[in-house]
Protein backbone atom coordinates (compact mmCIF):
# COMPACT_ATOMS: atom_id res chain seq x y z
CA UNK A 1 0.00 0.00 0.00
CA UNK A 2 0.82 3.51 -1.02
CA UNK A 3 0.36 6.85 0.80
CA UNK A 4 0.29 10.44 -0.54
CA UNK A 5 0.85 13.40 1.84
CA UNK A 6 -0.17 16.54 1.15
CA UNK A 7 1.26 19.62 3.08
CA UNK A 8 -1.28 22.60 1.69
CA UNK A 9 0.44 25.82 2.82
CA UNK A 10 0.56 29.32 2.42
CA UNK A 11 3.18 29.80 -0.34
CA UNK A 12 3.05 25.92 -2.30
CA UNK A 13 1.20 22.91 -1.86
CA UNK A 14 3.69 20.47 -1.04
CA UNK A 15 3.34 16.62 -2.24
CA UNK A 16 5.38 13.53 -1.32
CA UNK A 17 4.15 9.96 -2.47
CA UNK A 18 5.51 7.01 0.28
CA UNK A 19 6.03 3.34 0.39
CA UNK A 20 4.46 1.06 2.76
CA UNK A 21 7.01 1.52 5.32
CA UNK A 22 6.73 5.53 4.68
CA UNK A 23 9.94 5.99 2.61
CA UNK A 24 9.57 8.60 0.08
CA UNK A 25 9.08 7.76 -3.42
CA UNK A 26 8.66 11.16 -5.13
CA UNK A 27 7.59 14.21 -4.29
CA UNK A 28 6.27 17.32 -5.81
CA UNK A 29 5.07 20.85 -5.47
CA UNK A 30 2.08 22.93 -6.83
CA UNK A 31 0.63 26.30 -6.18
CA UNK A 32 -0.99 27.01 -2.99
CA UNK A 33 -4.03 25.88 -2.59
CA UNK A 34 -4.91 28.18 0.72
CA UNK A 35 -8.81 29.13 0.08
CA UNK A 36 -8.64 32.84 0.19
CA UNK A 37 -5.76 32.72 -2.14
CA UNK A 38 -6.59 29.89 -4.64
CA UNK A 39 -10.33 30.59 -4.54
CA UNK A 40 -12.77 27.62 -4.37
CA UNK A 41 -12.23 26.52 -7.63
CA UNK A 42 -8.36 27.03 -7.69
CA UNK A 43 -8.24 25.03 -4.40
CA UNK A 44 -10.09 22.20 -6.01
CA UNK A 45 -7.62 22.40 -8.86
CA UNK A 46 -4.55 21.73 -7.09
CA UNK A 47 -5.76 18.75 -5.17
CA UNK A 48 -7.27 17.30 -8.60
CA UNK A 49 -3.11 17.98 -9.98
CA UNK A 50 -2.00 16.47 -6.55
CA UNK A 51 -3.95 13.11 -6.54
CA UNK A 52 -3.42 12.92 -10.92
CA UNK A 53 0.53 13.60 -9.85
CA UNK A 54 0.73 10.50 -7.28
CA UNK A 55 -1.47 8.36 -9.57
CA UNK A 56 0.80 8.55 -12.42
CA UNK A 57 3.61 8.17 -9.77
CA UNK A 58 2.18 4.76 -7.85
CA UNK A 59 -0.63 5.41 -6.18
CA UNK A 60 -2.29 2.19 -5.02
CA UNK A 61 -6.13 2.12 -5.83
CA UNK A 62 -6.41 1.79 -2.16
CA UNK A 63 -3.91 4.09 -1.20
CA UNK A 64 -4.44 6.69 1.59
CA UNK A 65 -4.17 9.93 1.36
CA UNK A 66 -3.34 12.52 4.45
CA UNK A 67 -3.69 16.39 3.67
CA UNK A 68 -2.65 19.30 5.71
CA UNK A 69 -4.19 22.22 4.92
CA UNK A 70 -3.49 25.94 6.32
CA UNK A 71 -7.07 27.64 7.26
CA UNK A 72 -8.73 23.90 7.47
CA UNK A 73 -11.13 24.26 10.69
CA UNK A 74 -11.27 27.71 11.21
CA UNK A 75 -15.06 28.51 9.14
CA UNK A 76 -17.96 26.38 8.59
CA UNK A 77 -18.23 27.50 5.05
CA UNK A 78 -14.38 27.49 3.85
CA UNK A 79 -14.64 23.90 5.84
CA UNK A 80 -16.93 22.90 3.96
CA UNK A 81 -15.93 23.92 0.26
CA UNK A 82 -12.25 22.35 1.41
CA UNK A 83 -14.30 19.17 2.25
CA UNK A 84 -16.02 19.18 -1.25
CA UNK A 85 -12.91 19.78 -3.07
CA UNK A 86 -11.11 16.96 -1.46
CA UNK A 87 -14.01 14.13 -1.56
CA UNK A 88 -14.11 14.69 -5.49
CA UNK A 89 -10.16 14.51 -5.49
CA UNK A 90 -9.77 11.69 -3.87
CA UNK A 91 -12.75 9.14 -4.22
CA UNK A 92 -13.49 6.36 -2.16
CA UNK A 93 -9.86 6.21 -1.13
CA UNK A 94 -9.12 6.38 2.83
CA UNK A 95 -8.18 9.56 4.06
CA UNK A 96 -7.83 12.23 6.84
CA UNK A 97 -7.97 16.04 6.72
CA UNK A 98 -7.11 18.06 9.48
CA UNK A 99 -5.13 21.95 9.65
CA UNK A 100 -1.80 21.97 8.81
CA UNK A 101 -0.71 22.67 12.36
CA UNK A 102 -2.37 19.10 13.32
CA UNK A 103 0.23 17.93 10.54
CA UNK A 104 3.44 19.66 12.06
CA UNK A 105 2.54 18.26 15.34
CA UNK A 106 2.30 14.60 14.17
CA UNK A 107 5.21 15.36 11.44
CA UNK A 108 7.29 16.87 14.49
CA UNK A 109 6.73 14.89 17.16
CA UNK A 110 5.75 11.80 15.59
CA UNK A 111 2.52 11.99 17.45
CA UNK A 112 3.64 12.23 20.84
CA UNK A 113 2.84 14.88 23.38
CA UNK A 114 4.35 18.63 23.05
CA UNK A 115 4.31 21.15 21.32
CA UNK A 116 4.50 22.15 17.31
CA UNK A 117 4.82 25.46 16.02
CA UNK A 118 4.48 26.89 12.44
CA UNK A 119 6.17 29.57 11.14
CA UNK A 120 6.05 29.92 7.37
CA UNK A 121 3.30 32.53 5.25
CA UNK A 122 1.43 32.63 8.51
CA UNK A 123 2.01 31.19 12.28
CA UNK A 124 -0.10 28.88 14.33
CA UNK A 125 0.99 26.85 17.32
CA UNK A 126 -0.92 23.46 18.93
CA UNK A 127 -0.16 21.98 21.95
CA UNK A 128 -1.40 17.81 22.86
CA UNK A 129 -1.28 16.45 25.91
CA UNK A 130 -3.01 13.11 27.00
CA UNK A 131 -5.18 13.29 23.39
CA UNK A 132 -6.67 16.78 24.70
CA UNK A 133 -5.35 19.72 22.17
CA UNK A 134 -4.78 23.63 22.16
CA UNK A 135 -4.44 25.76 19.00
CA UNK A 136 -2.95 29.09 19.79
CA UNK A 137 -2.16 32.29 16.92
CA UNK A 138 -3.15 31.70 13.09
CA UNK A 139 -5.57 34.69 13.15
CA UNK A 140 -4.90 35.20 9.51
CA UNK A 141 -2.30 37.64 7.88
CA UNK A 142 -4.67 40.69 8.11
CA UNK A 143 -4.96 40.14 12.30
CA UNK A 144 -2.11 38.59 13.04
CA UNK A 145 0.35 35.59 12.19
CA UNK A 146 2.71 37.36 14.27
CA UNK A 147 6.26 35.93 13.21
CA UNK A 148 5.03 34.80 10.23
CA UNK A 149 6.87 35.77 7.14
CA UNK A 150 3.92 37.36 5.85
CA UNK A 151 4.44 39.51 9.17
CA UNK A 152 8.03 39.71 8.85
CA UNK A 153 7.51 41.24 5.68
CA UNK A 154 5.44 44.01 7.01
CA UNK A 155 7.71 44.88 9.47
CA UNK A 156 10.76 45.16 7.20
CA UNK A 157 8.59 47.61 5.07
CA UNK A 158 8.26 49.30 8.67
CA UNK A 159 11.86 49.30 8.74
CA UNK A 160 12.82 50.82 5.72
CA UNK A 161 10.51 53.95 6.65
CA UNK A 162 12.27 54.48 9.59
CA UNK A 163 15.78 54.06 8.10
CA UNK A 164 15.20 55.82 5.22
CA UNK A 165 14.20 59.10 7.38
CA UNK A 166 16.65 58.61 10.05
CA UNK A 167 14.74 57.36 13.07
CA UNK A 168 17.03 54.20 12.42
CA UNK A 169 20.62 53.60 11.01
CA UNK A 170 20.48 52.92 7.76
CA UNK A 171 21.94 49.43 7.07
CA UNK A 172 21.52 46.12 4.82
CA UNK A 173 17.98 45.65 5.33
CA UNK A 174 17.31 49.31 3.44
CA UNK A 175 19.71 48.75 0.59
CA UNK A 176 18.76 45.20 -0.05
CA UNK A 177 15.01 46.43 -0.05
CA UNK A 178 15.41 49.74 -2.29
CA UNK A 179 17.16 46.82 -4.89
CA UNK A 180 14.75 44.12 -4.67
CA UNK A 181 11.35 46.53 -4.74
CA UNK A 182 13.20 48.64 -7.33
CA UNK A 183 12.88 52.15 -5.63
CA UNK A 184 14.14 54.82 -7.32
CA UNK A 185 12.83 57.09 -4.34
CA UNK A 186 12.18 56.23 -1.10
CA UNK A 187 8.88 57.42 -1.01
CA UNK A 188 8.00 54.51 -4.44
CA UNK A 189 7.78 52.12 -0.91
CA UNK A 190 4.13 53.88 -0.11
CA UNK A 191 3.11 52.76 -3.63
CA UNK A 192 4.76 49.15 -3.51
CA UNK A 193 2.29 48.78 -0.30
CA UNK A 194 -0.81 50.01 -1.76
CA UNK A 195 -0.16 47.43 -4.53
CA UNK A 196 0.97 44.74 -3.13
CA UNK A 197 -0.05 44.70 0.58
CA UNK A 198 -2.78 42.29 0.05
CA UNK A 199 -0.02 39.05 -1.56
CA UNK A 200 1.02 37.23 1.32
CA UNK A 201 3.08 35.62 -0.44
CA UNK A 202 4.72 38.30 -2.41
CA UNK A 203 5.17 40.14 1.08
CA UNK A 204 6.31 36.97 3.02
CA UNK A 205 9.03 36.39 0.31
CA UNK A 206 11.20 39.73 1.59
CA UNK A 207 11.67 37.81 5.36
CA UNK A 208 14.83 36.37 3.29
CA UNK A 209 15.97 39.72 2.80
CA UNK A 210 15.47 40.51 6.26
CA UNK A 211 17.53 37.28 7.46
CA UNK A 212 20.24 37.92 5.10
CA UNK A 213 20.39 41.43 6.88
CA UNK A 214 20.34 40.09 10.16
CA UNK A 215 23.20 37.55 9.98
CA UNK A 216 25.06 41.23 8.30
CA UNK A 217 24.10 42.84 11.32
CA UNK A 218 21.13 44.95 10.44
CA UNK A 219 19.96 46.58 13.99
CA UNK A 220 16.46 46.46 12.66
CA UNK A 221 16.63 43.29 11.00
CA UNK A 222 17.79 42.06 14.80
CA UNK A 223 15.28 43.65 16.30
CA UNK A 224 12.19 42.17 13.54
CA UNK A 225 13.92 37.85 14.80
CA UNK A 226 13.49 39.20 18.18
CA UNK A 227 10.58 40.41 17.84
CA UNK A 228 9.20 37.12 16.08
CA UNK A 229 10.65 35.05 18.73
CA UNK A 230 9.04 36.52 21.67
CA UNK A 231 5.72 36.43 19.70
CA UNK A 232 6.38 33.04 19.15
CA UNK A 233 7.21 31.95 22.28
CA UNK A 234 4.13 33.79 24.19
CA UNK A 235 2.06 31.44 21.51
CA UNK A 236 4.54 28.66 23.60
CA UNK A 237 3.84 30.12 26.80
CA UNK A 238 -0.08 30.24 26.52
CA UNK A 239 -0.51 26.40 25.80
CA UNK A 240 2.35 25.52 28.14
CA UNK A 241 0.02 27.26 30.49
CA UNK A 242 -3.24 26.24 30.18
CA UNK A 243 -2.68 22.93 28.58
CA UNK A 244 0.71 21.68 30.59
CA UNK A 245 0.88 23.68 33.99
CA UNK A 246 -2.99 23.03 34.98
CA UNK A 247 -1.46 20.47 37.52
CA UNK A 248 1.56 21.90 38.02
CA UNK A 249 5.22 21.64 36.54
CA UNK A 250 8.81 22.08 37.88
CA UNK A 251 11.42 24.35 36.99
CA UNK A 252 14.56 23.40 34.03
CA UNK A 253 17.00 22.84 37.17
CA UNK A 254 14.95 20.36 39.01
CA UNK A 255 13.81 17.65 36.51
CA UNK A 256 15.61 16.09 33.75
CA UNK A 257 15.64 16.27 29.80
CA UNK A 258 13.16 14.10 29.24
CA UNK A 259 10.46 15.60 31.66
CA UNK A 260 11.12 18.97 29.55
CA UNK A 261 7.87 19.56 27.08
CA UNK A 262 8.94 19.39 23.71
CA UNK A 263 8.71 22.30 21.28
CA UNK A 264 9.50 21.64 17.59
CA UNK A 265 9.22 23.83 14.91
CA UNK A 266 8.20 23.86 10.87
CA UNK A 267 8.18 26.15 8.39
CA UNK A 268 10.13 28.67 5.83
CA UNK A 269 11.06 31.20 8.59
CA UNK A 270 12.75 29.04 10.30
CA UNK A 271 15.26 28.94 7.68
CA UNK A 272 17.15 31.68 9.21
CA UNK A 273 18.68 29.72 11.31
CA UNK A 274 20.36 31.08 14.32
CA UNK A 275 19.12 34.46 13.57
CA UNK A 276 15.79 33.45 15.15
CA UNK A 277 16.73 29.87 16.69
CA UNK A 278 18.73 31.70 19.25
CA UNK A 279 16.39 34.49 20.39
CA UNK A 280 13.39 32.21 20.60
CA UNK A 281 15.77 29.08 23.05
CA UNK A 282 16.28 31.97 25.16
CA UNK A 283 12.30 33.38 25.12
CA UNK A 284 10.96 29.74 25.43
CA UNK A 285 9.40 29.27 28.83
CA UNK A 286 11.96 27.08 31.56
CA UNK A 287 9.83 24.06 31.22
CA UNK A 288 10.29 23.52 26.94
CA UNK A 289 13.73 22.31 25.26
CA UNK A 290 13.72 23.27 21.37
CA UNK A 291 13.98 20.20 19.01
CA UNK A 292 14.00 19.46 15.34
CA UNK A 293 11.28 17.94 13.92
CA UNK A 294 11.67 14.08 13.39
CA UNK A 295 10.05 13.73 9.69
CA UNK A 296 8.84 16.32 6.91
CA UNK A 297 5.75 18.20 7.28
CA UNK A 298 3.62 16.24 4.56
CA UNK A 299 4.92 12.71 6.48
CA UNK A 300 2.24 14.45 9.43
CA UNK A 301 -1.04 13.76 8.09
CA UNK A 302 0.14 10.10 6.49
CA UNK A 303 1.05 9.15 10.09
CA UNK A 304 -2.79 11.00 11.52
CA UNK A 305 -4.13 8.27 9.31
CA UNK A 306 -2.59 5.46 9.49
CA UNK A 307 -3.15 5.97 13.42
CA UNK A 308 -6.84 6.44 12.67
CA UNK A 309 -7.14 3.52 10.70
CA UNK A 310 -5.52 1.29 13.00
CA UNK A 311 -7.66 2.05 16.05
CA UNK A 312 -10.41 1.40 14.08
CA UNK A 313 -9.11 -2.18 12.66
CA UNK A 314 -8.40 -1.56 9.38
Amino acid sequence: MTWLGIDGGGTKTACTLYDESLQPLARTTFSTCHYAQAGTDGMACVFRDCLAWARRHGLNRDGGVGLGICGYGEGAESDRAIEAAVKAAVGTRPYALVNDVDAAWAAGLDLADGIAVIAGTGSIALGVRNGASMRCGGWDYLLGDEGSGGWIGKEALRAFTRQSDGRDQRGPLYRALKRELGLMDDFDIIRFAQDHLHDRTRIASLSVLVAQAAREEDASARRIYQQAAEEIAQMVETIMRELFDKDGFEERGSVSLDALVPVTYIGGVFNAGDVLLDPLLHALPARCRLVAPLHEPSLGPVLILRERLARHGC
